[in-house]
């Protein structure tokens, strides 16, 4: 066994993995297969935060000496969450919803030990404000799959 504990991503994001693999520490990928729904009246931040516990929970069993991060964002703008479109139509709506406004990011983040059992869990909410797309560039921007916050931003 190395010095080091292994560290698996709880996450299918593609975002994520670009992310930590940035910090250029070798990591294995796992799907937690979870739910991800709001529940009844649960704030954003709360959900974010929930999810990220049940993410690392879920692969906890396949990887029994690791590190596991779990993480999930909500989006809220107003009263309002947005979830993950699943469509270009629901993301072209979602984005045409969202220009102009200031949103507000709800991470959560759960370093989970699954040796001990032990979490740490933390919140981190960031203001994103949209630029006011038209929809020429809504549409070359749904074409372009690029990075999902950082062609929107002011």
């Amino acid at each position: 066994m190395s010095e080091f504990p292994r560290l698996i991503l709880a996450s299918t994001s593609v975002f994520r993995r670009e992310l930590l693999a940035r910090l250029q520490l070798p990591f294995d990928v796992a799907s937690p297969d979870i739910a991800e729904a709001a529940l009844p009246a649960e704030p954003p931040a709360a959900t974010a935060e929930r999810l990220s516990v049940a993410k690392a929970t879920a692969v906890a069993g396949r990887f029994p000496d690791a590190l596991i991060i779990g993480s999930d964002q909500v989006a809220f703008v107003g009263t309002q969450c947005f979830g993950k479109p699943l469509t270009r139509e629901r993301a072209a709506a979602q984005l045409r919803a969202l220009r102009g406004q200031t949103v507000v990011f709800h991470t959560g983040l759960c370093l989970l030990n699954s040796t001990s059992g032990k979490a740490q869990v933390a919140g981190i909410p960031t203001q994103v404000r949209f630029r006011t797309l038209d929809e020429d560039e809504i549409n070359r921007y749904l074409d372009s799959g690029g990075n999902p916050i950082s062609p929107l931003r002011t």
